[in-house]
């Protein structure tokens, strides 16, 4: 008889009365499987993971990975997308910044953004992202569309918060949040997928320039 210790975490998770997991564990074996996914996808992109991979790197068995995700293509859908939106991945997100002095803001979000573009781990799920941008479009949108940005709202509140302080001219803050964090990372991380990354003083150079640059676009005067 096989007891419950030889079993693989994530398939003693599913364990519960009746044969079936509780929503706790049903959403730990999610993670757990979605975690290991992506840690398959980016070392060996998707052609070279296979289910049995995915499988075995989530601690569960492929007949579970699949009642979840009927298809390798439904899993890379799912994790590179929940990867994009994460605030935990590939680093922590940091506390907000104080919102009362909008330079300082602006720089500390445009250092941070700069940051996250620049983890290896962002540059290669963008590498993997333009690899099969015409097999997945949707994918390619999430992680190059600026509408994903997790910053977004963010800088569009700032911008709205110092307009209404009459400080700005911000007609359209959304959109303005996306001109300024495609100035503050998105070239670099456009540049970063093809292998070109600039040193630190260069990344700071850059980060001072955008926001100088977009805040004199900004002044009422």
């Amino acid at each position: 008889m096989t007891s419950h210790r030889s079993e693989p975490g994530a398939a003693r998770a599913r364990r519960s009365r009746g044969g079936r997991p509780t929503l706790e564990q049903a959403t730990a074996l999610d993670h757990a499987i979605r975690e290991g996914a992506l840690a398959m996808f980016l070392e060996h992109g998707y052609e070279g993971t296979s289910m049995n991979a995915i499988a075995a790197a989530a601690g569960t068995t492929k007949p579970t990975l699949y009642t979840r995700f009927p298809t390798k293509e439904a899993v890379f859908r799912s994790v590179l997308g929940w990867a994009v939106q994460r605030t935990d991945w590939p680093v922590p997100e940091p506390p907000a910044p104080d919102l009362d002095n909008l330079e300082v803001a602006l720089t500390t979000i445009a250092r941070t953004a700069l940051s996250r573009a620049l983890n290896p781990s962002m540059i290669k799920l963008e590498q993997i992202a333009i690899t099969y941008a015409e097999r997945f479009p949707d994918i390619a949108r999430r992680t190059h569309g600026t509408g994903f940005w997790p910053r977004k709202q963010l800088v569009t509140d700032l911008l709205v918060r110092h307009a209404e302080a009459g400080e700005i001219v911000a007609e359209e803050p959304d959109v303005l949040a996306e001109l300024f964090l495609g100035m503050a990372s998105g070239g670099p991380a456009r540049l970063a997928s093809f292998g070109i990354v600039h040193d630190p003083a260069d990344q700071e150079r850059h980060v001072q320039s955008a926001v100088a640059l977009f805040l004199r676009s900004l002044r009422p005067d």
